[in-house]
């Protein structure tokens, strides 16, 4: 492919992070001020270009590009030696390779070239990235860098250096248009739709995600020093979800790394990881490495616009998870194990991923069945601390993807809630599934007695229309409230499912269709989820049926003499009406009908249930 002579370069934005916690004047003696790096000069980058050897590469100082409106200096260089022509130039990874002159540390590589000179690439200064702890996400985007000596790369001249955001355009000649670094995401043991399901999750961080190697598994894992391979975890088990990058800077336990930012949470909860290189994979685009990552080592603590920092030999709050999956047609059973960042925007979308994967590992095939699901979230701030939900699922056409409705729906509740911060302790997801329909319309209800009375008992008769299948009926008793007024009383015959929608509709019963509106705690979001309806259950509810304006009219019916209409100025149209007239205006402005429930009868059922129907009864004294 000929690359046109004019495209405009695209430099890939990324800085580093200082700890927060090392004393700039007890290491000063190891940089090499700004001040004193000069044009011509030479020195050399750290890298790992395969396995976890630390090699190093030729840099030659180009030029100084002095700070502008960003308030950041840059130091253009450019890479040469064997190691940069196998790697074909600066490639992802390689960001936060520490570069030396005089032996003396002057920066981390910060940017690179996109589909051009891959050998071109820029420094942040070492004292600058020192001083960046304290600088907000994502400062730099939207400001621009004049130059006061235009550079030249190739046959293109330039003379401004443009921070954009990784999807906005700039046009414009002699413009150098930084972006930030889309860090790739390598995934291993996802693939197809659950690593679709994934970036899709991810899709605001502007990340793609690849496929890459599982844990590199060796007796004892890499020291890390400046050059090291590193990788920094969401997600690490059977499934792993990691990015690989370069450290830059040791001091004890605290470490500097990446020299951009990974999502740009600010304070982060990441696994840190050494990392084992495979291969550095060639692109126009711009070439990356390709690696797994290794033994655990520590976290991340910060991930910030300029880079992530985090400390060795302390270790993150993580999740673990246990997912069960049985095939009851071929007789398999699988047991996944993962842990899981702790984080509320993540955990919905790794969690999806994961467990789509392992329920579709395990079946090997996709389309219907039947499933049986039982979750335990183990948390803090829950009754104790355990969230316990099961449930039966069927799909026609994806069992799995649906089986997950109730694992998302309490994750969600949790970590969503706005009440209190909830941290959980361990997730245990069991399914197994059957290919086989499951299913059952509710088709008729009837009643043994229409008319009956308070403290009575009344036998329903509901029938069911499994799929295929010759109707079943079932005997449900139920038992009047003594306190059950006289009058027209409605039964309804609900599937799990439908009850739980009619719950949180507006219907006319104000207590319960309002009920979500009112909850005050998580104790009572908990509650209200928990005591949602199975899709396997049927459920009876009697509700009678009044009018507000019933016992006015019983008392004093056909006499409307004391009713005056009057509009909002106070006139009275009372002359003039006829008996029929007030009669209208009465019931039209007073007489409401409402629904006040009896009583609520859950039963269990073989299948999964579906539809609803009501029949009228009677209740005489």
């Amino acid at each position: 492919m000929r690359i046109r002579a004019k495209l405009v370069a695209i430099l890939l934005i990324s800085l580093a992070l200082s700890t927060g916690v090392i004393a700039k004047e007890d290491i000063s003696a190891d940089f090499m001020p700004l001040s004193d790096i000069r044009t011509g000069m030479s020195g050399v980058g750290k890298t790992v270009l395969r396995g976890r050897d630390i090699e190093e590469f030729d840099v030659e100082i180009i030029s100084v590009l002095e700070e502008g409106d960003m308030g950041q200096s840059l130091i253009l260089i450019k890479a040469s030696g064997d190691l940069i022509d196998q790697s074909g130039g600066i490639a992802s990874g390689m960001s936060g390779s520490p570069i030396y002159v005089d032996d003396k540390l002057i920066g981390a590589i910060g940017y690179g070239w996109q589909m051009t000179d891959h050998r071109i690439g820029m420094v942040t200064p070492i004292e600058d990235m020192m001083n960046l702890f304290e600088m907000d996400n994502d400062e730099r985007k939207g400001k621009k860098l004049d130059l006061k000596m235009p550079i030249r790369v190739g046959e293109e001249s330039y003379d401004r250096v443009y921070f954009a955001k990784s999807s906005e355009k700039v046009d414009g000649e002699g413009v150098m248009v930084a972006k930030p670094v889309n860090t790739p995401l390598l995934v291993s043991g996802l693939r197809g739709r659950a690593k679709d399901r994934l970036a899709e999750g991810l899709e605001g961080y502007d990340i793609e995600a690849v496929s890459g190697g599982g844990i590199y598994k060796e007796e004892e894992g890499g020291e890390l020093e400046a050059g090291s391979a590193v990788a920094v975890q969401l997600l690490r088990g059977d499934m792993n979800i990691s990015s690989i990058g370069t450290l830059t800077y040791r001091d004890e336990d605290n470490i500097l790394a990446f020299g951009h930012p990974f999502l740009s949470k600010g304070n982060a909860n990441y696994l840190l990881s050494d990392a084992y290189i495979h291969q550095i994979i060639s692109s126009i685009n711009i070439p990356f490495k390709l690696g797994s990552p290794g033994q655990l080592q520590g976290v991340i603590t910060q991930d910030r616009g300029a880079g992530i920092s985090g400390r060795i030999g302390h270790y993150p709050n993580v999740i673990p998870v246990e997912i069960n999956v049985k095939d009851k047609d071929l007789g398999r059973e699988d047991r996944y194990n993962i842990q899981v960042i702790q984080n509320e925007e993540l955990i919905e979308p790794l969690m999806a991923s994961a467990v789509l994967q392992a329920i579709d590992t395990t079946l090997d095939r996709a389309g219907s069945g039947t499933a049986k699901v039982e979750i335990e979230i183990m948390a803090n701030k829950v009754s104790s601390n355990i969230l316990k939900i099961e449930n039966l699922y069927y799909s026609s056409n994806d069992i799995a993807a649906v089986s997950l409705f109730d694992l998302l729906q309490g994750i969600g509740i949790l970590v969503n809630n706005p009440f209190e911060k909830v941290n959980m302790a361990g997730i245990k997801f069991n399914i197994e599934i059957e290919d086989k329909v499951s299913v059952a319309l509710i088709e008729e209800i009837n009643v043994d007695k229409k008319e009956v009375r308070p403290g009575e008992k009344l036998d329903v008769e509901v029938t069911l229309r499994p799929y295929r299948k010759e109707p079943k009926t079932e005997i449900i008793s139920i038992e009047i409230p003594e306190d059950a007024r006289e009058g027209v009383a409605n039964l309804y015959v609900y599937s799990g499912q439908e009850a739980n929608l009619n719950n949180y509709s507006n219907n006319n019963n104000k207590e319960v269709s309002s009920k979500a509106n009112n909850i005050k705690s998580l104790e009572e979001l908990i509650d209200i989820y928990q005591s949602q309806k199975k899709n396997n259950q049927i459920v009876l509810d009697l509700v009678s049926a009044y009018s507000a304006t019933a016992d006015v009219i019983v008392e004093d019916e056909g006499n409307y003499d004391d009713y005056d209409y009057d509009d909002e100025k106070g006139h009275n149209y009372t002359e003039g009406y006829e008996e029929e007239d007030y009669k209208n205006d009465y019931e039209q402005n007073y007489n409401h009908s409402y629904e006040s429930n009896l009583l609520e009868k859950v039963v269990d059922s073989d299948y999964i249930v579906d539809g609803a129907l009501m029949l009228e009864i009677k209740i005489v004294e």
